[in-house]
């Protein structure tokens, strides 16, 4: 069971107003065990410390175009599906980076982007 320990954290609680300053966080298996304001005496498989940095939930996006690759549409028709699929990759890369853990294509998106994206190409 992999574990994760974050220590120093700023903590963002969409339930409080400010952030919540000095927390660590536990979290096993992907799931959080434990957030305290105090040191946790946890033995985990890898520690983070996140001094000067903020923690927060995944944000979720519901209107995302993974496909759309080109700003006009029109030239893109004309792309191979492959590339299309690989230059996808690229722009879910950068959502994900930019901390959104969760989209929903909105149309246009097929199997072959499942695909990449359970095989890790993302």
């Amino acid at each position: 069971m992999p574990s994760t320990l974050f220590k120093n954290a700023a903590l963002l609680d969409p339930l409080q107003p400010d952030l919540l300053e000095g927390h660590h966080v536990l979290v096993e298996d992907d799931v959080i065990k434990e957030v305290s304001d105090r040191p946790l005496q946890a033995s985990a498989d890898r520690t983070i410390d996140l001094n000067g940095k903020t923690l927060m939930p995944g944000l979720i996006d519901l209107h995302v175009h993974a496909v759309a690759v080109e700003l006009n549409l029109s030239q893109q028709v004309h792309m191979p599906n492959v590339l299309v699929t690989l230059r996808s990759t690229l722009l879910l890369r950068g959502m994900l980076r930019r901390g959104f853990t969760t989209v929903r294509d909105a149309g246009g998106a097929g199997h072959a982007l499942k695909q990449a994206i359970e095989t890790g190409l993302t």
